[in-house]
C-alpha cells in the first residue's frame, strides 16, 4: 500500500516537475527550445565611426491629478528600507514638508524642487519645455526610461518622439532589463519587437547607420544565453537593433554593440578614482571591439526615497566637472549625462528651485569642450595608455567617503537587489520588486 501511495504521489508531481523543466529551459537555455534559430547567426558588434554625442537620461513617468495622467504618479514615491526591502510610507505631494525648504515646499518623492513645482510627464507643454531647455543645454538626445510594452513609459515614449520631430533632438529607449528580464528571454525578445515595430522608423528614434539604438539598463540579470536567443531572434525576424548594454564581464559583452555605465555614482560612493575606473572600462570594451560610453553626473543623493541613502554632494558644481574630466580622458563616442531628471536620487540637470539653470549652462559649456576636443575622434577601440594609480580614499566627513546603500547602483554588478526606481513593492528575496502606484489624491 505504501508502494502504491508513493507512486501515486510521484505520478501527480509529473506535471510540475515537467512544467519546472520547461520554465528552466526557457529561461536558462532558450535555444534548446527553438530550433528554428539555430542555423540564425548572431549579429557581430556593429563596427562603425560614431559622431560625438552628448545625452542625457530622461525619466517620463511623473504624473499629477491635473495632468493627462490624472493621478500622483511617482511624486509620491514610497520611502524605501534597502535593507531590509520593506516600504516604510509614501510621500503626499498634497501636504507641505516641514522644516520646508524651499518655502512652502511639497511632500515629493524628491531631493529638489522643480522649478514650476510638480509636473506631469505627458503634459505637452511640459514635453516642449523640456525640448528647449535641453537644447539650449547643447544636449543631442534623451535616452527615456522604458518598462515594457504595456508600461505608461512605453506610451510616453512615443508622445515624446512626435514631439522631438523637428527638434534636431535624437530619442533612445533605455530598456529597463533589470526588471523586465525576470519574464524570460521570450517576453525581452517580444519587448524589443514591440519597440522597434511601433517606433523605429520615427525620424527622431537615435540611429547608429540605419539602425535603431537601445539602451539596456541591468543588462546581467538575462543570462548570456538569453541575450544569444534575444539577438538571433531579432536577426530571424529582420529587425537590427544597437544594443548599448552595461555588464562589462566577457560573457555579456558579445552580445552588445557598446558599453555604457549609467552613473559614476558607482565608483564615486566607494571612494575610487573614476578617471582609472572609466580607463579599465574603456580597455576592456576596446579588447572586444566595441566603443565605450561613459556617464558625468552632478551629484547623487537619495535621502527622500531609501534608506540607507547614498549621497555624493554636488560641492557647488565640482562633481559634475570632475565627471566630465574623466568621461573626456577616454576620448569616448558620446557622454551620458545620468540625469536630465531623476528627481528621486537627487541626480537632476533640469532647472530647480535650488540650483537654478546652472547645470544647464555647465553641460553646454562641457559639451562644446567634448565637440572641440582634437584628440579622439568618434571611437574608443584604440589601445590607451596605462591607467594612473588610484589615491588612497579620502577619510572622514560625509563629502569624503560618502555613505552608500545597500541597494545603491554598484551593487547591480555584485547580483544584489538593484536600487528602488520606481515604485516597487517588497519582494522575495532574488526577485525584483514589481511597480506599485503608491496613494492617489
Amino acid at each position: 500500500m505504501a508502494t502504491r501511495r508513493a507512486g501515486l504521489v510521484l505520478l501527480a508531481l509529473l506535471p510540475a516537475a515537467f512544467a519546472y523543466a520547461l520554465w528552466a529551459l526557457e529561461r536558462h537555455r532558450p535555444l534548446w527550445l527553438s530550433p528554428a534559430l539555430w542555423s540564425v547567426s548572431r549579429p557581430e558588434p556593429a563596427r562603425v565611426r560614431l559622431p560625438r554625442l552628448v545625452l542625457a537620461f530622461h525619466y517620463a513617468w511623473y504624473g499629477t491629478p491635473g495632468g493627462p495622467t490624472g493621478r500622483w504618479r511617482h511624486w509620491n514615491h514610497p520611502r524605501v528600507d534597502a535593507t531590509a526591502g520593506r516600504i516604510l510610507g509614501f510621500h503626499d505631494p498634497r501636504r507641505r514638508r516641514a522644516p520646508a525648504h524651499p518655502p512652502n515646499r511639497p511632500d515629493i518623492g524628491a531631493t529638489h524642487l522643480p522649478r514650476d513645482g510638480p509636473y506631469d510627464s505627458r503634459d505637452a507643454l511640459v514635453v516642449a519645455r523640456q525640448l528647449r531647455e535641453a537644447r539650449l543645454a547643447g544636449l543631442d538626445g534623451f535616452v527615456v526610461s522604458w518598462w515594457g510594452r504595456e508600461s505608461e513609459e512605453a506610451r510616453t515614449f512615443g508622445l515624446l518622439l512626435d514631439a522631438a520631430r523637428g527638434t534636431g533632438l535624437q530619442l533612445a529607449p533605455y530598456y529597463e532589463a533589470a526588471e523586465l528580464s525576470v519574464r524570460g528571454p521570450a517576453a525581452v525578445a517580444r519587448d524589443l519587437e514591440a519597440l522597434l515595430d511601433r517606433h523605429g522608423r520615427a525620424p527622431a528614434f537615435l540611429r547608429v547607420g540605419r539602425v535603431p539604438v537601445v539602451f539596456v539598463y541591468g543588462a546581467q540579470r538575462l543570462r548570456p544565453d538569453g541575450w544569444e536567443y534575444v539577438r538571433r531572434r531579432l536577426a530571424a525576424r529582420g529587425r537590427p537593433v544597437y544594443l548599448v548594454g552595461d555588464s562589462h564581464r566577457p560573457r555579456w559583452l558579445p552580445f552588445f554593440d557598446a558599453l555604457h555605465v549609467y552613473s559614476p555614482v558607482r565608483f564615486l560612493a566607494r571612494g575610487e578614482a573614476l578617471e582609472a575606473a572609466y580607463r579599465e572600462w574603456a580597455e576592456t570594451a576596446r579588447r572586444a571591439g566595441i566603443p565605450f560610453v561613459p556617464s558625468v553626473a552632478p551629484g547623487f543623493d537619495d535621502t527622500a526615497i531609501r534608506r540607507p541613502p547614498t549621497v555624493v554632494p554636488r560641492r557647488d558644481g565640482a562633481t559634475y566637472d570632475t565627471t566630465w574630466e574623466a568621461a573626456l580622458a577616454v576620448s569616448p563616442p558620446w557622454v551620458l549625462v545620468a540625469s536630465w531628471n531623476e528627481w528621486h536620487e537627487g541626480s537632476e540637470i533640469e532647472p530647480s528651485r535650488e540650483h537654478g539653470e546652472r547645470y544647464l549652462e555647465a553641460t553646454r559649456r562641457w559639451g562644446a569642450r567634448f565637440r572641440s576636443a582634437e584628440r579622439g575622434g568618434g571611437s574608443t577601440v584604440e589601445r590607451l595608455p596605462p591607467p594612473p594609480q588610484p589615491p588612497s580614499p579620502p577619510t572622514g566627513g560625509r563629502g569624503a567617503r560618502t555613505e552608500r546603500s545597500p541597494g545603491g547602483l554598484e551593487d547591480l554588478e555584485a547580483g544584489r537587489p538593484l536600487p528602488a526606481r520606481a515604485h516597487r513593492r517588497p519582494a522575495p528575496p532574488g526577485r525584483p520588486a514589481s511597480l506599485s502606484p503608491g496613494p492617489d489624491a
